[in-house]
């Protein structure tokens, strides 16, 4: 019966290999980007393929090894299916490597207990009244123990099958819900558990075969080696999933923290809408309340015929009144406001400001999200000129169909360096509160299904910084 001993091994082995790589799959699918269909069953594909191949190979390779390649194969094609945040794939990869060897390792311990158990309850048959011929098969059938075996490979199947789909589902329940980047002493943190649980199964398999080779006996013969083993892979698994659990709290604190300051940044842009609103709303007022009394000046004035004096009366009137009226015409009373308010203070700089800017007429659009973003690309703008020599600003809107675009185009010639994380550049200026403008910008945006980039652009008069934020127009 040896033959089919083989047979069933080998069956049982591919089996398992295929169930650890739809686990894998399930595993690192809501992290690998879905524009390409099957990323993931792509790795899992390769897991299988080179494991299958490993159980193949004539001669003998550690388990350890043998995993590690093959864990190793599938963290490459993830690599090179989807290069972005190589940190997060580190940790799946070692993190499914030590999750394999843990809900297995229970499930060797707990066969092999059962099987010992039940070999001793078989043989303890001898002699009973009503199971005589349970004794007779232990002692004289091998088709018994062939099939003993078969049920036995059945229900280990099983078992480790529960214990390993349970173990990443729990996993995927404490860490779902992340796709930032990883910086390297977050993936130190979250890898260093599951790095000693497998440099401690490498050991443990080491003084295993020793054991085995110097007292030619198992080491599953032992008493009470199955509950300190199941108990040591439950104390790894545990630890793991107490540091990702205890990380994803405090990346969720980090969020939270960062969405607060940035509406705090919000709140103190709508704040400055609100006073440039205010002053012109003010301004309006006055020069209404005291219209009845210069109409009043400069009828008496034409009556006395001093035509010299009542013109000069009414270029001064015509002065206040355009003092007091936006000199931009964007379409909305809000973002007037804003973009009159912002010239004066470029004015006041010396910079130079060209505005196209219309506001999307019958849009579903907040007008103020459309300030936040105007406010904080000028205001980064006018940072931005304050370096450079050329002092020019360029703001420009258009629309095609339901795509509302707007351009903040300013002179730059130094290097413009991003965040790894954010994909958004840094600033110098961080430790002060800085660096929220663009996060502002892109939040308004992704509210309307866009986004927003900055690029270095060369154009005719030199070398400019171009930020363009895309918006889509919901339709009615």
């Amino acid at each position: 019966l040896e033959p089919y001993y083989q047979i069933v091994s080998g069956i049982c082995g591919v089996a398992v290999t295929l169930f650890d790589a739809f686990c894998y799959v399930l595993w690192i699918r809501p992290f690998v980007r879905p524009d390409i269909f099957g990323r993931a069953v792509w790795t899992g594909i390769a897991y299988a393929a080179v494991m299958i191949f490993l159980q193949q190979m004539p001669f003998f390779i550690p388990n350890v090894l043998a995993y590690g390649i093959g864990d190793f194969a599938a963290f490459l094609v993830m690599c090179l299916m989807d290069r972005k945040n190589p940190g997060q794939k580190v940790f799946l990869a070692v993190t499914f490597f030590c999750m394999r060897w843990q809900s297995w390792e229970v499930w060797v311990e707990a066969t092999t207990w059962l099987y010992q158990e039940l070999v001793f309850f078989l043989l303890s048959t001898e002699g009973h009244a009503s199971l005589p011929k349970l004794y007779v098969l232990a002692t004289e059938s091998y088709e018994f123990w062939f099939y003993v075996y078969i049920a036995e490979r059945i229900f280990s199947m099983i078992l480790g099958a529960v214990l390993m789909y349970g173990a990443v589902r729990l996993m995927l329940r404490v860490y779902s819900g992340t796709e930032a980047h990883m910086k390297g002493k977050e993936v130190l943190l979250l890898t260093m558990p599951s790095v000693s649980g497998i440099v401690a199964y490498g050991v443990l398999q080491l003084y295993r075969t020793a054991y085995e080779k110097d007292t030619a006996k198992s080491v599953f013969d032992l008493p009470g080696h199955f509950l300190l083993m199941a108990l040591y892979s439950l104390i790894c698994y545990i630890t793991i999933l107490v540091v990702v659990y205890v990380f994803r709290k405090w990346k969720q604190e980090q969020e939270e923290n960062e969405q607060r300051m940035l509406f705090t940044a919000q709140v103190k842009e709508m704040r400055s809408h609100i006073a440039e609103v205010e002053r012109l709303y003010s301004d309006m007022r006055r020069l209404r309340h005291d219209m009845g009394n210069h109409l009043m000046t400069l009828e008496q004035l034409y009556q006395r015929e001093e035509y010299g004096a009542a013109g000069r009366y009414a270029g001064r009137l015509k002065a206040e009144i355009e003092n007091v009226s936006t000199d931009i015409k964007s379409g909305n009373p809000v973002t007037d406001a804003i973009l009159s308010g912002r010239k004066k203070e470029m004015e006041e700089q010396g910079i130079s400001f060209t505005c196209d800017f219309h506001y999307p007429q019958k849009a579903k659009l907040e007008a103020f999200d459309i300030s936040i973003i105007l406010n904080n690309a000028l205001n980064n703008a006018i940072e931005a000129v304050g370096r450079e020599q050329q002092r020019e600003i360029v703001l420009v809107s258009t629309r095609v169909k339901n795509m509302y675009m707007i351009e903040v185009i300013n002179p730059f010639t130094g290097q413009l360096k991003t965040d790894r994380q954010t994909g958004l550049p840094l600033t110098t200026k961080q430790q002060e509160g800085h660096g929220f403008g663009l996060a502002g910008i892109r939040h308004a945006a992704r509210k309307y299904y866009g986004d927003m980039e900055i690029a270095v652009e060369e154009r005719a008069g030199g070398k400019f910084c171009v930020l363009r934020i895309m918006l889509q127009i919901p339709s009615d």
